[in-house]
């Protein structure tokens, strides 16, 4: 497992909250410290929907997928809670790969078994002035092969230069 030190915090920033770079990501948690905390759980509640709009939802998406809000839905709410003159004590964000990712990240090799298929997420969290990523790769069953852990994060760091965010990775 790597740690990636983000440089340029605040461009970084701008491409998570101000920006659609990370909108393709479902969220598995935030959490804001600010004046107040924040926490937002990503799960999507099924019965708020009525039963059409739901197997709408998991038709376009996937039955996994559309179990989660992306981050698109809830950047907005994160970025107001915590605009303002000071930075946040504390910014976690809980981030996971959508199913079509995953599969273009992991290969044939690893995704032909989609039940088998681990999860790729994404945690970032800002404290104290510094800014880490880490990239976890989470088995639904016990493997020897952790092959999907250094594509995740030959893919992570590929997507940071695609980006022009500047990093430093730490293992």
């Amino acid at each position: 497992m790597i740690v990636i030190k983000i440089i340029d915090i605040k461009n970084f920033m701008a491409h998570l909250l101000l920006q659609e770079t990370f909108d393709h990501f479902l969220l598995f948690e935030a959490r804001a410290v600010t004046s107040s905390e924040m926490v937002l759980k990503g799960k999507r509640r099924a019965d708020w929907y009525d039963s059409e709009m739901w197997q709408q939802m998991q038709a376009e998406t996937g039955s996994h997928d559309c179990g989660y809000m992306t981050w698109a839905e809830m950047r907005e709410t994160v970025f107001l809670f915590i605009k303002g003159k000071k930075s946040p004590d504390k910014l976690y964000i809980d981030l996971e790969t959508s199913e079509k990712q995953r599969k273009q990240i992991l290969g044939e090799k690893i995704s032909a078994e989609c039940d088998q298929m681990p999860s790729l997420r994404l945690q970032i969290r800002f404290e104290k002035g510094e800014l880490l990523m880490v990239p976890v790769v989470s088995y639904p069953v016990f493997t020897l092969d952790r092959s999907g852990e250094s594509l995740w994060e030959e893919a992570l760091q590929s997507f940071l230069r695609h980006y022009k965010i500047a990093f430093q990775r730490e293992t």
